[in-house]
């Protein structure tokens, strides 16, 4: 994890601010909107006396003294957590010219001026009263105050009042009334948030149970804003706008801009909401974003106006939505996102209580919206937005009040994915004689260039900039080599295999020991000089772990297409497993970050169970027995820690993936679920493109904006909700909402068009988007509206969701059976899906029990899937020419026995699945361009036949053989079952079992699930030692013809097959293992027919 360094080269340091403190007051002053000093020494007092609100669902309170609000809780919450920040949490904020919650800002123009004063109520004390009745509390401002930027020619009253039933709301309004002889334009009123969101990185557990972080959407009367503990737990604090108020402009302190600025890495800078905007906007072009035209108000003498917000709690994201629609804010389902592909149309659904005027979009951008009706009292649109980049949606309700939405269009998935992969291979290649040769580095869009060492263009870490490695550096390759597993392109694999040479083997990873032997250590990065750098440092976890995917998934392409690897996949595993050992075992301590490879989460790492598997699948146990020791440890550290997240940043979302990996291999629930729980906690689900799935990291959510963790997070969420999630929870379909919203999102960052016009940077890539604007705090980063030029780390988000595209199919309780990443037709007996996620592999049914099916080896272009799941064909895409021999692994696919067809020819395999666990359909080698392969759940024949027995126990029943249970153990299950089974104890002689059917009946297979029971003493009974079956052939019993093995496992399906024959008998005969009664007798559980 890196953070972004100053022009001056250090890690996290602020640009160098003015010498003197100053506040933004955003307001525009007689020259301008200059910033204005303040009083720079803080107040030496701690929280004096306050005038209180309480109720058992707020805990508010009003400091006398400067009108703040310094208390802002919930009693009912187990963690006390203080929602804004007072003297007492960050006195450094307690300055005379305060911006406390509560605080206003104002520019005011009188009569004729030409410009506006600003105005503030942090230099207004000599005019401000705070008083209380019955469950009120007002603080006013009247006459005129004596600092020139205090409150003059205008009351100000606020009052807090609470309200509802249960007084569990508190309305926060604010009147506004000319006092003067002249008229006056208020150019902005502006409203600061100063909250609890001060991010101490040593102190992970304060941040993710102490402080709160925001949630915004500025889109007029519809707007709203959250504030929630980053853990998840708990109640949400909503603010929301009452009629005839509207939020238009978010404005920002940004670093040196005063007591108030950024600081990173722990302090966003002071965030202020703007009701009118129209001198704010202009002074802060430069500095903060600008979305929505900007508005002012005039009052004439003695006239006023009242605005008002209401402070609320939500428990959950539906709850949330109940509480805007209660609260007459319009209520916004936007799937499958607010970043949607030009291949999909994005469904739309509202509803606001008093009622939808309109949906109209952007004029001159060609959005089409079309109504599609109503369903659970939402309105439903369909949005076709036909121009690539940003288009505002305007949603009218309740007669004239509006709601503006943002969606950003982009190229469909697939097409991304390839441009992009093209461009690295053509453009991000270094091609020079120096020692970087063969490095992927940056793409500059402001210069159409490469960031390279020696054409740098100055400014910032230039180590890190062009030195080939870190994430910059690295992530592009396993970009590459990932998307090359399933769409190969030889150009491509080939630039892989000359970095690998050149650059990684030759060059960072090119380390001897005394012997001449490599070290498989990782140097930190290219940084000048040739042969081997000066930096001898081998200590950047972070380098190793791309690496080794890099590595990983040239393995997977050279299993495929192993004529366009340079290596074996043997040899490109070997070196997967040879950089983890090194990360593990060879980096000396201490280093500069610590023990990283046990202590850091770094992303990248929720690979291991998968490199596990393919070492023991490749004969490599050692290896993968030494891995398993690695992960120890790691295990051991993250699982001790409450909230294992920490990292380079002081807050951080990259530490999720690892510490859900580490919970699900090593059956930590409770970390499974604190990972899941954050994840969602910190995405937008606001109807804004830039906060819609982005994670809120390094500070919130103004700068910070689609980052690489966008997709990585969406794979750990998925793959939560497969592993772990219950479809009928009441926060399921949010969940699956945020997850695919945050996969779609990062692919904007994916230029086609719509961040540069420019040919020569089609296909190139922005690290990130800063939804804050202006200028870029680092010199050295060029920004083009709101995009850095660079392109980062961003791959590292396109090879999370390369590993996370699934076309999900979900029944959303708003919009009903919804499919994300895929076309969906319905038919009468199931439903069709068209793949349009961009990647093809993968199909998950949350609408069908949880079932996942995933293609390795090949792609699918069609999936037909029928009776509930029991029934699936798929037309595939041949990557491996002649020798096509894909691979189809399933999970919760329903219960059965299962025959496996190609292109409608003859059986060519069987499965069975017990409803939950894995099963894999290995499909025969083919050179079919497009095979369907079918999968379909046989018919038991069993039920329909009379079944009989040598021998059962009187306990026993043979009915049990045939009465459709699904055994999951050979051993007695409690409550007792055996009624449910068949049985001959204590018999140790040969037993046979019967069916008989009423007509001839055709049969190919058998299956027989055994008993297996025996006590400490041999008591009980056995798998038989043996068993054959026969079938009655009108005159005598006849062995089945062409058998197969006949298997005697316990704890699964013994499953023979052998040449069809029709019948209306079939036996098995059983050979018991016991020799002594009572000891080895035989039984069956079930025993199924096809």
């Amino acid at each position: 994890m890196t953070t972004v360094p100053s022009s001056s080269g250090a890690v996290g340091a602020s640009a160098p601010g003015p010498r003197r403190r100053s506040v933004l007051l955003g307001a525009a002053g007689a020259a301008g909107g200059a910033a204005l000093a303040v009083h720079a020494a803080p107040s030496a007092f701690a929280l004096g006396p306050t005038a209180d609100l309480s109720s058992p669902a707020f805990d508010f309170r009003v400091d006398r003294a400067t009108g703040g609000v310094f208390v802002l809780s919930d009693p009912r919450d187990g963690y006390g957590t203080n929602y804004v920040a007072n003297p007492d949490i960050r006195p450094i904020f307690s300055v005379g010219d305060s911006r406390w919650t509560g605080d206003a800002v104002f520019s005011v123009r009188r009569g004729a001026a030409t410009s506006g004063t600003a105005m503030v109520t942090g230099r207004s004390d000599d005019i401000r009263t705070v008083s209380t009745s019955t469950d009120t509390v007002t603080v006013a401002y009247s006459g005129r105050a004596a600092d020139a930027n205090g409150i003059r020619d205008f009351d100000l009253t606020q009052r807090y009042q609470l309200t509802g039933a249960q007084r569990d709301r508190v309305s926060w309004t604010m009147t506004l009334r000319n006092t003067s002889t002249e008229s006056l334009e208020f150019l902005d009123v502006g409203l600061p948030f100063l909250m609890n969101a001060w991010w101490d990185g040593g102190n992970q557990t304060g941040i993710y149970e102490k402080n709160v972080a925001r949630h915004s959407f500025v889109g007029r009367d519809g707007s709203y804003v959250t504030w929630q503990r980053p853990n998840g737990d708990g109640s949400t604090l909503v603010l929301v706008p009452q009629d005839g108020t509207s939020l238009e402009f978010k404005n920002k302190a940004r670093p040196g801009e005063g007591p108030f600025a950024e600081q990173d890495p722990s302090w966003e800078g002071l965030v202020e909401f703007y009701l009118h905007s129209s001198a704010a906007v202009p002074q802060r072009r430069n500095q903060a974003g600008t979305y929505l035209p900007s508005t002012s108000l005039t009052l004439a003498p003695g006239q006023e106006k009242t605005y008002g917000f209401t402070f609320r709690w939500a428990a959950d994201a539906t709850d949330l939505r109940d509480v805007l629609f209660d609260s007459g804010v319009v209520d916004v389902v936007s799937l499958p996102g607010m970043v949607v592909p030009q291949d999909t149309k994005a469904t739309l659904a509202l509803r606001a209580k008093a009622g939808i005027t309109s949906v109209v979009g952007q004029a001159g951008r060609g959005v089409a919206v079309a109504s599609r009706g109503t369903r659970n009292g939402y309105s439903l649109y369909e949005i076709t937005l036909s121009q690539l980049g940003a288009s505002t949606v305007t949603v009218t309700y309740g007669g004239s009040k509006t709601s503006v939405l943002q969606y950003f269009s982009i190229e469909p998935v697939e097409k991304l994915i390839g441009l992009h992969a093209a461009f690295i291979a053509a453009k991000q290649q270094a091609k020079t004689t120096r020692g970087y040769n063969g490095a992927f580095l940056q793409w500059d869009m402001s210069n159409q260039k490469l960031v390279t060492w020696d054409d740098y263009p100055g400014g910032g870490w230039k180590e890190w900039m062009a030195g080939g490695a870190d994430d910059l550096g690295l992530a592009p390759a396993v970009f590459l080599a990932e998307k090359n597993i399933d769409a190969p392109v030889a150009a491509e694999i080939a630039a892989v295999d000359t970095y690998i040479d050149t650059f990684i083997l030759g060059y960072l990873q090119g380390r001897k020991d005394s012997a001449g032997q490599p070290t498989y250590q990782v140097y930190r990065w290219y940084d000048g000089r040739d042969g081997t750098p000066n930096d001898q440092g081998v200590w950047r976890t972070y380098n190793y772990i791309h690496i080794a995917n890099t590595y990983y998934a040239m393995y997977r392409i050279a299993r495929v297409k192993p004529a366009l690897t340079k290596r074996s996949a043997a040899d490109y595993l070997r070196l997967t497993f040879k950089t983890l050992e090194a990360m593990f075992t060879k980096i000396p301590l201490p280093s500069p970050i610590g023990d990283g490879a046990i202590k850091h989460g770094m992303m990248g790492e929720h690979t291991y169970p998968d490199i596990l598997a393919a070492l023991r699948a490749e004969g490599m146990t050692a290896d993968a027995d030494s891995l398993e020791r690695f992960l120890l440890p790691k295990r051991d550290f993250f699982f001790a820690e409450k909230y294992p997240f920490g990292s380079e940043m002081s807050i951080d979302t990259t530490g999720f993936e690892v510490s859900y990996t580490l919970a699900k291999k090593f059956g930590n629930r409770e970390l499974a679920d604190k990972v899941q729980k954050a994840s969602l906690t910190c995405r937008g689900m606001q109807p804004l493109w830039y906060f819609y799935g982005s994670d809120n990291r390094h500070m919130g959510e103004s700068w910070w904006n689609l980052g690489y963790e966008c997709q990585l997070g969406a794979w750990q969420q998925h793959d939560y909700l497969l592993t772990y999630g219950d479809t009928r929870a009441r926060d399921f379909a949010d969940s699956v909402r945020s997850t695919n919203g945050a996969y779609l999102s990062g692919w904007a960052n994916i230029n086609s068009g719509q961040i540069s016009p420019l040919a020569g940077n089609i296909g190139a890539a922005s690290w990130i988007f800063q939804s804050e604007k202006g200028t870029n705090e680092y010199g050295f980063m060029p920004i083009m509206d709101g995009w850095w030029a660079w392109s980062g780390e961003a791959a590292l988000g396109f090879w999370g969701g390369l590993r996370t595209a699934t076309a999900t199919v979900v029944e959303d309780p708003i919009v009903g059976l919804y499919a994300y990443g895929a076309d969906l037709t319905t038919t009468a007996t199931g439903l069709v899906l068209v793949p349009k996620d961009g990647v093809r592999r993968r199909i998950t049914l949350f609408s069908l029990g949880k079932l996942d099916i995933r293609i390795e080896n090949g792609t699918y272009t069609r999936a037909e899937i029928q009776s509930g799941g029991a029934d699936i064909a798929l037309t595939l895409r041949n990557i491996g020419g002649a020798g096509f021999a894909p691979r189809i692994d399933l999970v919760n696919l329903p219960a059965g026995s299962y025959s496996v067809t190609v292109d409608g020819g003859a059986v060519v395999g069987t499965v069975r699945s017990d409803g939950r666990s894995p099963v894999r359909v290995a499909v025969p080698t083919t050179s079919a361009a497009a095979p369907v392969v079918r999968i379909v759940r046989d018919k038991n024949l069993a039920p329909a036949a009379v079944a009989a027995a040598s021998f059962t126990a009187s306990w026993n029943r043979v009915t049990g053989l045939n009465d459709g249970a699904e055994p999951a153990t050979s051993r007695d299950i409690v409550p007792d079952d055996n009624a449910t089974t068949w049985g001959a104890w204590p018999q140790v002689s040969a037993q046979w079992v019967q069916y008989t059917w009423s007509a001839a009946t055709s049969v190919r297979r058998v299956a027989a699930y055994f008993v297996d029971n025996l006590d400490s003493s041999g008591t009980g009974i056995a798998v038989p030692a043996s068993w054959r079956a026969e079938y009655w052939d009108g005159a005598a019993w006849k062995p089945v013809p062409s058998p197969s093995a006949y298997p005697t496992a316990a704890d699964s399906w013994n499953t023979a097959t052998f040449a069809p024959v029709t019948t209306t008998r079939l036996r098995l005969q059983l050979t018991p293992r016991g020799t002594v009664s009572g000891k080895g007798s035989v039984g069956i559980k079930e025993w199924q027919v096809f």
